[in-house]
């Protein structure tokens, strides 16, 4: 290097003679050379540093804005602990969990999916639009998912890999597979006491899955949320007005007329439900008292459990079970009175009641001007699948008045 710097003003110097230039001239030259040689030593030299500092200010920056998102994530921490321990609702709570997870990872797509009971399989797709919750729609097929059978955290890079989870293919109403294609997805499972209510599934392109600290946090998010819902499902009475049922700890007729009316009144699309054991009186009769409470209570805790956690369900007499549900087509409402009977079967399984069926009638709100007119179409739609043999689903048509 100190032989280049030397070098550049001698060959200026000789060039300058060769070309006849005269002695100040040639001072110059030999100047300008000793700069030049000068000015590319130091860019030798100087260039590594300037790297070096380049690198140093980019890891500055990542620091402080890997500093950064770590404290807004302890903020959203601390903002959905305070904001869960405050909730009084079901809903609430699952509302502020998918809120809280949206907030976490906005590029991803993020759905609340709810269980069958005592089945690992998902009945319910909740989706937040707009900053709220949508109604909870019916998921084609009953798919499984590998975090609610194991009840652990599970990644998927892409759903075409061996073991996916099922419910990230694409289905029609039917169940039937549509055109592939490819996601990747992180599903939390969400507990509720002893058993797992649903999963929180986080998904996105293939292969972008969740950081690792995302996960830490939204493990931390579902089990707050489990923790509040098992919490204000033991503090509360019936969150709507009237007595509570003795044998079932549902809420009686009072509180069904209370939801109908309301929903009426505020114009809100609503189905109106009532459930029977199919042949009540002969059961009763070849039953003792107990084993007859056993069985309502079963129809009860299943049809609550099934059902969305904001529908109304209530004990209207001794043998039917009557429930509200908001928002709700004919169509998705007997998708979920199928899926309250085929739970009903699984339940009387592991129950050790008495074996018997169970049939159900439906009314879209709207056909009717009174609440009394939804009970006598709903009860008049499920004597109607008891004389078509019982253990079915009926909706109240034109033929039912």
């Amino acid at each position: 290097m100190a032989l280049a710097v030397g070098a550049a003003p001698v060959v200026l110097v000789a060039v300058g003679a060769l070309l006849g230039l005269n002695g100040a001239t040639l001072v110059a030259l030999s100047a300008l050379g000793a700069l030049a040689g000068t000015v590319a030593t130091l860019t030798v030299l100087l260039r590594p540093l300037a790297h070096d500092a380049v690198d140093a200010r980019l890891r500055t920056q990542d620091a402080v804005a890997q500093c950064e998102a770590l404290r807004l994530t302890v903020v959203l921490r601390d903002r959905f602990d305070a904001a869960a321990a405050a909730e009084e609702s079901e809903a609430g709570v699952l509302r502020l969990l998918v809120r809280a997870a949206t907030e976490l990872v906005p590029d991803a797509d993020v759905a609340l999916l709810l269980s069958l009971p005592n089945e690992p399989r998902i009945a319910w797709s909740v989706r937040m639009v707009g900053g709220d919750l949508v109604p909870a729609v019916p998921v084609a097929g009953r798919p499984g998912c590998v975090a609610l059978a194991s009840g652990r955290t599970s990644t998927i890079g892409s759903s075409h890999e061996l073991g996916a989870c099922e419910h990230l293919r694409a289905r029609d109403e039917h169940g039937v597979d549509l055109d592939p294609f490819d996601v990747s997805a992180t599903c939390l499972p969400l507990p509720l006491g002893d058993r797992t209510l649903g999963v929180l599934c986080v998904s996105g392109a293939p292969g972008e899955l969740v950081d690792v600290d995302q996960i830490s946090v939204l493990e931390h998010l579902t089990r707050t949320a489990g923790r509040r819902l098992d919490a204000v499902r033991r503090r509360r009475g019936p969150a709507v007005p009237g007595p509570t049922d003795a044998v079932t700890g549902l809420p009686t007729e009072v509180a069904l007329r209370s939801r109908a009316g309301e929903l009426t009144r505020s114009h809100q699309q609503y189905c109106l439900a009532v459930l029977q054991i199919d042949g009540a009186a002969e059961f009763r009769a070849t039953h003792s008292p107990d084993t007859f409470n056993d069985a309502i209570r079963l129809v009860a805790d299943t049809t609550n459990t099934t059902l969305r956690p904001d529908d109304v369900v209530v004990r209207i007499d001794d043998d039917r079970i009557a429930a509200v549900l908001a928002n709700c087509s004919t169509v998705q409402g007997a998708a979920a009175l199928e899926r309250v009977r085929e739970s009903l079967v699984l339940a009387l399984t592991v129950a050790g009641v008495a074996h018997f069926t169970c049939s159900a009638g439906l009314v879209d709100g709207a056909r009717t001007t009174s609440v009394d007119d939804t009970i006598r179409l709903a009860d008049a739609a499920a004597h109607a699948a008891l004389l078509q043999g019982g253990n079915r689903v009926v909706v109240a048509d034109a033929s039912i008045a």
